[in-house]
This record gives C-alpha cells, sequence and structure tokens, in this order.
C-alpha cells in the first residue's frame, strides 16, 4: 500500500503533556526504554505497513526530531521514492489566518497535494504500539469509509484519561472519557485526502484551530467512519507517572522481547557505540542497558541509556537514566528519572516514588 498511503505524524497537539521531559524537545523525542524515542514506534508501524512516505509536523523543539530522523534507511524506509520530512512552522504567508495545529495543515499543503495517493495515515505519539497497519487500511478502503479510527477493545477499562469512542454497527458516533468504556482510541486514523483537504478549508475559514477536535470530532455524524481493532499490546503516554510506569512494565523480559521483536521489528536511529562494560564490582538485575554505558556500580530494575557512567558502590534502582549521565561512587537512586548530561556527585541520595518519581532536569548537576 505505499502509494497509496501519506504517514503524518502530528506532534503539534501534543506540547509539553511530559512536563519536565517535554520542556526541552517535542513529545515524538522523549527517550524510552534505553535506545528509542517515542516517534519510533510510530514510524516503525508505518514503515512496517508500507508507507513509504511520512511527514512529521515539528511544531516546536525539533531540533533533535531533525538529527533523530536523518537517515531514512534506520527505520527501514529504501529507495529513492522514500521519504521522511519534518516539517517545522513556517508562518511566512502573510495571507495566512489559520490557528493551532491547522498552520501546519495549512503552510504544508503540498505534502498532500504532491502525494498521488488517496488516503492518509495519522498518528500522534502518545499511544505505542508494534502494529501492521495493512489490514486496517484494507478495511478502511474495502468498506469506502471516510475515517476510520484506530483503538483496541479491552475488557477491563483502565482508569485513565484516555478518549474512548462510542460506537454503533461498526461506526464511531462519538467519543468520551467514560471510564467503563472499553473502546480506547489510539490516536490513529485513515482518513481519505479528499475529506482531509475539505476539512482543512472548513477549519481556516471558520477560525478553528484544532484538526481532530473542531473538523472532526465536532462534525462526527457528517462523515462515513468506521472503528478497527488493532487487537495489540499498547502503551499510553500521558504524564510523567504513565511513562514512568511503561518502562518499569517493559522490564519484563518475555513482554520486552514480544513488544518490540514481534513479528515486526521497532526500528531507530543506528549507534556506533561499544557495548556496555560491566566492571569488576558490578551488579546488574531486571534492567535495560544501552550502549556505551560504563557500569561499577549496582543497577535493579532500571533503564539505562547510552554512554551512562555509574560509579564504584553507587545503587540505582527502579530508576531511568537518560543519555550522557554521570553517576559518580556512592550515590543512591530509586524511582529517580534523570534527563540527559545530569551529574550526580559522589555521595548523593535521590528518592521519589512510584507514584510520583523524582525528576532531574537536563544538564542539571546535584
Amino acid at each position: 500500500m505505499d502509494k497509496e498511503v501519506l504517514g503524518l505524524i502530528n506532534l503539534q497537539p501534543e506540547q509539553d503533556y511530559l512536563d519536565e521531559l517535554t520542556y526541552f524537545r517535542s513529545s515524538g523525542s522523549v527517550p524510552f526504554m534505553g535506545r528509542y524515542r517515542l516517534i519510533d514506534f510510530t514510524i516503525s508501524n508505518m514503515a512496517n505497513s508500507g508507507v513509504s512516505v511520512i511527514g512529521v509536523f515539528a511544531g516546536h523543539k525539533f531540533r533533535s526530531l531533525l538529527d533523530h530522523l536523518n537517515r531514512k534507511e534506520d527505520f527501514g524506509l529504501e529507495g529513492r521514492q522514500a521519504k521522511i520530512f519534518v516539517l517545522p512552522p513556517d508562518w511566512n504567508d502573510p495571507s495566512d489566518i489559520s490557528q493551532g495545529d491547522l498552520k501546519h495543515f495549512h503552510n504544508h499543503s503540498d505534502l498532500f497535494k504532491r502525494f498521488k495517493g488517496d488516503q492518509v495515515i495519522i498518528s500522534g505519539t502518545q499511544f505505542i504500539s508494534n502494529t501492521d497497519y495493512t489490514e486496517a487500511v484494507r478495511y478502511h478502503k474495502e468498506n469506502d469509509k471516510d475515517i476510520t479510527f484506530v483503538g483496541e477493545e479491552v475488557e477491563n477499562p483502565p482508569n485513565s484519561p484516555v478518549l474512548r469512542m462510542a460506537t454503533e454497527d461498526g461506526r464511531v458516533t462519538g467519543f468520551t472519557h467514560d471510564q467503563d468504556n472499553g473502546h480506547l482510541y489510539s490516536g490513529v486514523y485513515i482518513i481519505k485526502k479528499e475529506v482531509l483537504e475539505n476539512i482543512v478549508r472548513f477549519c481556516i475559514d471558520n477560525y478553528k484551530p484544532s484538526f481532530f477536535h473542531n473538523g472532526i470530532r465536532e462534525k462526527l455524524d457528517e462523515y462515513d467512519t468506521g472503528f478497527y481493532d488493532i487487537k495489540a499490546k499498547t502503551h499510553y503516554f500521558y504524564s510523567v507517572q504513565s511513562y514512568f510506569q511503561n518502562s518499569m512494565a517493559l522490564l519484563d523480559k518475555d513482554r520486552y522481547r514480544e513488544f518490540f521483536y514481534g513479528q515486526k521489528k521497532v526500528k531507530t536511529k543506528v549507534s556506533t557505540n561499544p557495548p556496555t562494560l560491566y566492571k569488576k564490582e558490578s551488579h546488574a538485575k531486571r534492567s535495560i542497558l544501552a550502549n556505551g554505558a560504563t557500569v561499577e556500580g549496582t543497577v535493579e530494575n532500571s533503564v539505562i541509556s547510552r554512554n551512562v557512567t555509574i560509579g564504584k558502590g553507587a545503587t540505582i534502582r527502579n530508576s531511568i537514566i537518560f543519555a550522557n549521565c554521570i553517576i559518580e561512587p556512592g550515590v543512591h537512586l530509586e524511582n529517580v528519572i534523570l534527563d540527559k548530561d545530569v551529574t550526580i556527585t559522589e555521595g548523593r541520595q535521590l528518592m521519589g516514588s512510584e507514584e510520583k518519581p523524582y525528576v532531574v532536569a537536563k544538564r542539571s548537576r546535584i
């Protein structure tokens, strides 16, 4: 389906929902499980489904995205026609009256006009899975739907702010936050390109700021809609706490392997870092340690990213350490998230809780 479906990753509505973790980066750039970024899952799903042209509405704080996505081949997008376009804001049109994420749709309208296919699959990065969308696209096209919303149906709905879908006879009739509704909305939908372009015109002409909420959700009864259950293991991100809990859950060995190396493989930027170095007195248990790390202390139930140094006698439990951090000797960390380039000086102790992990901002020294 690579010539029929355009991939679009819209980061603009997500903004700063992960608080400190998105102060200096976009949501899609947030590191996950040592070597990935959240956007890797969205791109991998599209690429593994045969989508070969992907646009990214980057919003602001997009510098790390440009670096991370500079090699399409890392994500399995081969050939001259395959592209990943990182599309930052471009507000140079003096006649532009659009607001919100409609500015992206308006200012990057060439992305849709030049694409010869007739369908667009749109996603954010607040939902991750290892999913092939081929069958969802087939359902969408065979039933000639205007919009097909992708999600999952669960027997025991979680107590979370994840948006739910009201359905009737296979149609999506509304969206709700009803905690008893088991039709969870992933934020992924497939839409006819013609319908998308009509929605963009309507929203701009009527000073509407949100493509999804104003152009789709408020006018849902005007479209022929469908619901497709992907039947896959999924993780939703809506807070630092949910990010922490999802990370801890994937430290289960079997769950990790199934999620990252199932029928399809989640791809990320290729690294040339050396293997992790475990020194004589090091100890690691139920943890993920990425390439380039050096360990002299103890690591338990934690995620350690690339190029992290853990000093002699240091103890790290139930924590997430981003790249290039230095943990000096004798440090004790528990239920902590350290952003990139943090230094924790000798003998310091930092402790949070599973409900509220202690977060240290990027480039801090404590």
